[in-house]
This record gives C-alpha cells, sequence and structure tokens, in this order.
C-alpha cells in the first residue's frame, strides 16, 4: 500500500455561514489529516481538501434532490 502525501497547491475555499445553532467550524478529514475551517471566512487549503469540500457538497445536493423527489411522490 503507498501512501499519497497531499499536495502543496494551496487553493482558497469559502465556506459558507452556518446558522446559529450550528458548529462554527467545518472539519475535513483526509488520509489521517485534519482540518478544521471556519465558516464565514474564506481559507487556504490543499487542492485536495477543496475536491472533498466540493465532492461532499455536490452529495449533499443529490440527497436533497432526491428527498424533495419522495416528498412531491408522497403526497
Amino acid at each position: 500500500m503507498s501512501e499519497k502525501k497531499l499536495s502543496n497547491e494551496r487553493v482558497e475555499v469559502s465556506i459558507p455561514r452556518g446558522g446559529d445553532r450550528e458548529d462554527p467550524n467545518l472539519f475535513v478529514g483526509i488520509n489521517g489529516l485534519s482540518y478544521l475551517l471556519p465558516k464565514g471566512k474564506k481559507s487556504l487549503v490543499p487542492r485536495e481538501v477543496a475536491d472533498e469540500i466540493a465532492r461532499s457538497e455536490q452529495a449533499r445536493d443529490a440527497l436533497d434532490e432526491v428527498m424533495d423527489s419522495l416528498q412531491r411522490t408522497s403526497v
């Protein structure tokens, strides 16, 4: 098994601010490394972290679409 190290390339990400009762930070963990990113601010992160955040947002959007579809069919 080979280990992949995170690249040195950094990209800027902006995490939307959460609700009043939500955690003020976004936790991202990749390959044993942890990142705690403040919501409502911009952060410089390795490309892999930005890609994981984008993948997570896409998965959340897909789930929202499925949930909306199920609600429409159950009414």
